[in-house]
């Protein structure tokens, strides 16, 4: 299955860790052969400040806050490879 994950690297997502996070997440995409499956965007702003680093996942249309560098192995293995969502990081976006 094709992904396309939102990475925010807004000023507030890079003071929470964002670049981080981006960078065990690409390679976690290497060491698991995915790269040709899922393609990585990053946005200036995803709106969710408080909540981040933040990153979306389509086609699902999955918002995740608090991805720290220990959840993305997770979020790699569960979500990308398994199908499964990481509910307790799940954020609903606010307006």
């Amino acid at each position: 299955m094709f992904h396309h994950l939102f990475v925010c690297t807004g000023p507030t997502c890079s003071q929470q860790g964002a670049e981080e996070t981006l960078q065990i997440l690409q390679q976690k995409l290497e060491e698991h052969h995915l790269r040709k499956n899922v393609r990585v965007t990053l946005c200036r702003c995803l709106g969710q400040c408080g909540n981040g680093p933040n990153m979306v996942i389509y086609p699902e249309g999955t918002w995740y806050g608090h991805m720290e560098e220990k959840e993305v192995g997770r979020l790699v293995k569960e979500h990308l490879i398994e199908g499964k969502v990481l509910s307790r990081l799940v954020q609903i976006p606010v307006d």
